[in-house]
């Protein structure tokens, strides 16, 4: 097996992912192989296992990338502010949750319930647990300081993460919905976080 320098291996690491990000966005995990992504690449298809053990742990890689990015910009556009948090812009920020989701030609793929049932079984335990991570801590200190200022209800900020994550979860079982019924079912689900989670100005004031 070829020995790499620092900036080889940096390179094909990018490349891996560059490709395999288009690869797996057009055929999908189960029809991109190993050695779709090393020709595409242009090296051995022993060498991609010196980077990741499994394809599998390389579109997970770029699965969080994606969301990471995701997060970002929520974050940025509906929770980093320094005003209380309103009902409306709440719902502003799950609904644009949905449309980040919808429109994004990787993160479509997890509507595939079994590639997602797939992917999962063949992640060790310890990668889930990292991801689900990301979400509480993204999530939790704009919880804790909404109940701290008094415009997030009481309660399990624990649980009100959990919550959010189960939307977004929720939204990916479109077929079990049914699509007739999808937008309608997003829709009052929303209605009913941002009555249930937000407290307006005015009922603090008379609270």
């Amino acid at each position: 097996m070829p020995r790499f320098s620092k900036q080889e291996k940096e390179k094909i690491r990018q490349d891996l992912k560059d490709k395999g990000k288009q690869l797996f966005t057009v055929f999908g995990l189960k029809k991109t192989s190993v050695a779709d992504l090393t020709t595409a690449v242009g090296v051995a298809q022993g060498t991609f296992y010196l980077f990741y053990p499994s394809k599998e742990e390389l579109y997970f890689e770029l699965l969080e990338e994606e969301e990471q990015a995701v997060r970002r910009y929520l974050s940025a556009a509906y929770l980093q502010t320094d005003s209380p948090m309103t009902r409306e812009r709440f719902r502003r920020f799950l609904r644009e949750s949905l449309r980040m989701l919808e429109e994004n030609a990787f993160l479509q793929q997890l509507y595939d319930e079994e590639l997602v049932e797939s992917l999962f079984r063949k992640l060790p335990p310890e990668t889930l647990e990292r991801h689900y991570g990301d979400d509480y801590d993204e999530l939790y200190p704009f919880l804790a300081e909404g109940q701290r200022q008094g415009w997030m209800r009481n309660g399990s900020p624990d649980a009100m993460v959990s919550l959010i994550r189960s939307f977004v979860l929720f939204s990916l079982q479109k077929k079990r919905i049914g699509e007739a019924h999808y937008e309608q079912t997003m829709e009052l689900l929303i209605e009913l976080m941002a009555e249930g989670l937000i407290i307006e100005a005015d009922r603090r004031e008379n609270g």
